[in-house]
């Protein structure tokens, strides 16, 4: 009797312990903003996307344009880190404009055509987008020019890359055109460019004058160092 008894027991034992165990709840997704380009006369870039979450982790992938200099024209992508202030800005704007969900084209008629831009929102508990060509809000234009410096920049640090390897007599020409953006607040988020802008920066085989020139555009970054991802072939 107390054998069976026993053997009843293992049996309930190795039932219950192979009973399927429930899986951790896997963590919410982030809430994320992303900006859309679509136009195939853009230049320097006929399509991107730019994808920002809540923790700052950023996505830039895109398609450039035909270089009339003969530069690279792979599809491109590159992940950094957006500075807190920016992270702050763009999700406050989605969150004043409904989180997208609204019309905000103009809808004239007579406004050139600057390409198709999509404004989205995804989170948990909701989501909206909007596509326009020109929008007259200016909290729309505010992200869509923020968005558009960032592309500039991300196509200047592919170009600094591509000439790095291919062009060094010609880098000098594309730092001084960075270095004139900046100055003009053309660009946005300049430290996702740290990586290559330090490599030129202590390459001893480069000229005095670019290697300078890439000094003085670290030190004119907010928190130099932020970026840690260099650019890569998606």
């Amino acid at each position: 009797m107390k054998l069976l008894l026993a053997a009843a027991s293992l049996l309930f034992a190795l039932s219950g312990a192979a009973q399927p165990q429930p899986s951790p709840a896997s963590p919410p997704a982030q809430a994320s903003v992303t900006f859309d380009f679509d136009w195939h006369d853009g230049i320097p870039w006929q399509t991107y996307s730019i994808t920002v979450l809540a923790d700052g982790k950023t996505h830039f992938q895109g398609v450039p344009a035909p270089d009339e200099a003969g530069g690279d024209t792979d599809p491109f992508q590159q992940d950094f880190t957006l500075s807190d202030a920016n992270r702050q800005m763009v999700f406050d704007l989605a969150r004043k404009l409904n989180y997208f969900r609204g019309d905000y084209d103009s809808h004239l008629k007579k406004i050139a055509q600057t390409g198709r831009k999509t404004l989205e929102y995804k989170s948990a508990e909701t989501q909206g987008s909007t596509t326009y060509n020109y929008s007259p809000n200016p909290d729309v234009q505010k992200l869509t020019n923020f968005f558009q410096g960032i592309a500039t920049t991300l196509d200047y640090g592919r170009k600094l890359a591509f000439q790095y390897r291919f062009d060094k007599l010609g880098m000098e020409q594309r730092l001084k055109e960075l270095e004139g953006l900046q100055a003009n607040h053309f660009v946005e988020e300049l430290d996702a460019l740290a990586p290559i802008l330090r490599k030129i920066a202590n390459d001893p085989n480069l000229m005095r004058i670019s290697r300078q020139t890439a000094q003085q555009l670290l030190k004119g970054m907010n928190t130099p160092g932020l970026a840690s991802q260099t650019p890569t072939p998606p």
